[in-house]
């Protein structure tokens, strides 16, 4: 990951580390960390009209890091799989 140039290096970093971990004892924590992270820098986001492109970014990362942790917590209900199919 080291060679990505990242718009938002504060946070992306911590989500694509989460984002790639594939080892079961760490992904939890790793996910949780990155979190923290995104939920504190869209906070201080909050109060201001500047960055709106880095809050819709913030946004949807939080949103896929709840969904990665929900599809590594129970693998065999992918609700994905489930619209899909339907």
């Amino acid at each position: 990951m080291s060679d990505l140039t990242l718009k938002y290096p504060l946070w992306q970093n911590h989500y694509l580390q989460a984002m790639a971990e594939t080892r079961p004892e760490l992904l939890k924590s790793k996910i949780s960390a990155a979190e923290q992270v995104l939920s504190l820098r869209l906070r201080e986001l909050a109060s201001t009209t500047d960055d709106y492109e880095e809050q819709i970014a913030l946004a949807a990362a939080l949103k896929s890091l709840k969904v990665h942790k929900e599809r590594k917590a129970d693998p065999g209900n992918d609700s994905m799989r489930t619209r899909l199919a339907s």
